[in-house]
């Protein structure tokens, strides 16, 4: 029972008044609530990890190698491109382990959440104790960042890019467990120490302990629903007195008195099992055991508790959309790292929701700062309302760069032409109307650098959209300025294999194919781990008929690397087109390794047509030429190699029909 609290009399009023607080439990005199022993157990827990990912640094650093790091996004290497890394398998393992014990490695093993934790520590010995914003429809942006970046590129591999980019050919898994270039997918310190201050920090302050995990972790958008079939819950006892002190040391926002009083279990999917709950429990009745899932509970209570939201339904719909301006405004060309952008949003939307508290509310304030009182803004309020207006516009600013890069990136999307057509070297250049709309282009991302620069944000986008522009400088034909941007970039920002490649089939458009096969050879004996500059060294000595290089440099990548999927395709695909039965033999041996790996790949079964024809095992070649067809209809290059067999074997009415599907299949692809 609340225990009655009598209200002093004033000069203003005659009467006393009685009123009920509404508190949970209380302390018996002289004795202080109990403090939970898992805090500092946790806290050690999560520095042992953070000393493990320094000492994952030094080695790298030491040795010059090392597995790639342990980070879930790297699955999205995964789904995109079928490269199994470290950070695949731990994620895998993280999704099926949440789906047994629940949502432990939030609490325990991420850094983010170290941070955060740390955060709400220094606070605390401040006096400032963060609250939870409560959001209905802001719970849902962690499962759509999510999808987004682990679910989509399937659904687009699967059921879009077979009719709109039948070249984009699936490879099968392969592993890809180590690099060389332990940061090359982490941002800069310019991005990285902002990253860690804003969703470490300024969630937490704005948002409550875990904003950061609450709303904006695409993790935790798959980690929070796996959560509903753990087995393995939080369960009380009959011990319980409803004392409150559970919820009262719980930091990760769940109302745990409420929630074993009406399921006799925890069953918010924000519980991160830091187990500081059963901890502090005066009466132990609380404890970690198997049993019923939540997904499956029912309220043992004929009223259970209602969730609580700061935000009426027009308010969440107002905010969402802030929340996606803000997103779209720092993703894009300016480069912001999804989960910076995420922080980013979210944190907008509580400067958002507190400038219309200002605006219409007679009393505000943010914690130990009274913003508002009685109609009237304090001078921190004034600050703070200045902070959001400030902020709205500085979004705004990077929002609308990024809007007119978009408009010229849309532009250039439509430049379609085939690279071969534009870096032959020997004069081909594009059609008159494609060229007319690369100057449209070009005109373009000029106007939105000249913005950019007006806002000082050119430096920001300035590479990006100098890589997008040397393009369309190629396809109108002007490679001497297309060649200058692309070095401006490498200057800019270190070269790497993207500008590897675009200056090596710049030089070759530009007529100098030699310099373009040289400054190739440089650029990957320098870096052999950049495939794809090896693949298309590679192409320019077979073009050039330089068929001893090129099968040098295949040999010797696969030396570098030998579990090497599209190392070993090429060197097995230039053997079986050798006219060495030895070199074949070598091939198809290599062939059979392949089809281990990807029995499903129709380009391999044209390969190893080609390799049975050499060998005079026509039959056989047929066989796998149509195998092949079955398995990739639509790739072009299938489809002509069966009617070159057929032309060989004296089935000319046969092979014609092949013949006009390939060619509509080619012009197709080229098109898209």
């Amino acid at each position: 029972m609340s225990p009655p609290i009598k209200h002093c009399e004033s000069k203003h009023a005659s009467t006393s008044v009685t009123l009920a607080l509404p508190v949970v439990g209380h302390t018996p005199k002289g004795t202080l609530p109990p403090r939970s022993t898992m805090g500092w157990r946790r806290a050690a827990v999560l520095i042992f990890v953070q000393l493990l990912m320094l000492a994952h640094v030094v080695q790298w650093m030491w040795t010059g190698s090392t597995i790639k790091p342990i980070e879930p996004s790297d699955s999205m290497e995964t789904v995109k491109d079928g490269v199994v890394t470290v950070g695949t398998i731990f994620f895998v393992l993280a999704l099926l382990s949440t789906a047994v014990l629940g949502r432990w490695f939030c609490g325990w093993g991420c850094h983010v959440v170290a941070l955060q934790d740390f955060c709400g520590y220094l606070m605390k010995r401040a006096g400032i104790r963060p609250r939870l914003f409560r959001s209905r429809l802001l719970l849902w942006l962690p499962l759509v960042l999510a999808c987004y970046m682990f679910l989509w590129p399937i659904v687009y591999r699967v059921a879009i890019a077979p009719y709109t980019r039948p070249e984009l050919e699936w490879q099968g898994l392969r592993a890809g467990l180590t690099t060389t270039d332990f940061w090359g997918t982490f941002p800069g310190l310019l991005l990285s120490i902002p990253f860690l201050l804003l969703c470490g920090f300024l969630t937490v302050y704005l948002l409550g302990a875990k904003g950061y995990c609450t709303y904006g972790c695409p993790y935790g958008g798959f980690f929070a629903p796996l959560d509903e079939i753990a087995p393995l819950r939080i369960r009380v006892s009959d011990a319980c007195t409803q004392c409150g002190h559970c919820t009262a040391v719980c930091t990760s926002n769940v109302k745990v008195h409420e929630e074993v009083r009406d399921y006799r279990m925890v069953v918010d999917q924000g519980c991160m099992k830091c187990m500081d709950c059963v901890s502090a429990c005066p009466e132990q009745a609380l404890s970690v055991q198997w049993g019923k899932p939540a997904f499956l509970a029912r309220p043992v209570v004929e009223a259970p508790a209602q969730a609580r939201w700061d935000l009426n339904w027009n308010q969440e719909i107002a905010l969402a959309l802030v929340a996606g301006l803000a997103f779209f405004s720092v993703r894009g060309t300016l480069g912001v790292p999804l989960l910076f952008a995420s922080g980013i949003a979210i944190c907008m939307v509580m400067m958002a929701w507190l400038l219309w508290q200002l605006i219409g509310t007679r009393d505000l304030r943010l914690h130990q700062w009274q913003l508002k009182r009685a109609g009237r803004m304090s001078a921190s309020g004034v600050a703070v309302g200045l902070l959001a207006v400030a902020s709205g516009t500085m979004l705004g600013a990077v929002g609308s760069v990024n809007g007119l890069l978009a408009y010229a990136d849309f532009d250039q999307e439509r430049v379609v032409v085939s690279p071969q057509v534009v870096y032959a070297g020997h004069g081909t250049k594009a059609e008159e109307a494609t060229r007319a709309r690369a100057v449209r282009g070009l005109a373009r991302y000029e106007r939105a650098l000249a913005w950019a620069s007006t806002l000082g944000l050119e430096g920001a986008v300035r590479s990006a959209a100098d890589a997008r522009m040397s393009w369309l400088d190629a396809v109108g034909g002007n490679f001497v300025q297309a060649e200058s941007r692309l070095r401006s970039c490498a200057a800019r920002d270190g070269m790497n294999e993207s500008y590897a490649i675009a200056l090596t089939r710049t030089i070759r458009g530009g007529g100098d194919a030699s310099g373009s096969v040289a400054f190739a050879r440089e650029q990957w004996e320098s870096n052999p781990s950049w495939g794809a500059l090896r693949e298309e060294l590679v192409n320019m000595l077979v073009t050039d008929e330089e068929l001893a290089a090129a099968e040098a440099i295949a040999r010797r990548a696969v030396e570098l690397a030998p579990d090497d999927f599209i190392a070993l395709r090429r060197l097995a695909v230039m053997l079986v087109e050798s006219n060495d039965p030895q070199l074949v033999l070598e091939g198809m041996g290599l062939l059979d390794r392949l089809f281990a790996v990807d029995p499903n790949n129709g380009l391999l079964r044209l390969a190893s047509a080609v390799g049975f024809q050499k060998l005079e095992k026509f039959e056989d070649a047929e066989r796998e030429l149509r195998h092949g067809l079955e398995l990739a209809p639509l790739d072009w290059r299938l489809h002509q190699g069966l009617a070159d067999f057929l032309m060989a074997t004296d089935r000319q009415k046969e092979a014609m029909a092949f013949m006009k599907s390939a060619g509509e299949l080619r012009v197709k692809a080229l098109r898209q």
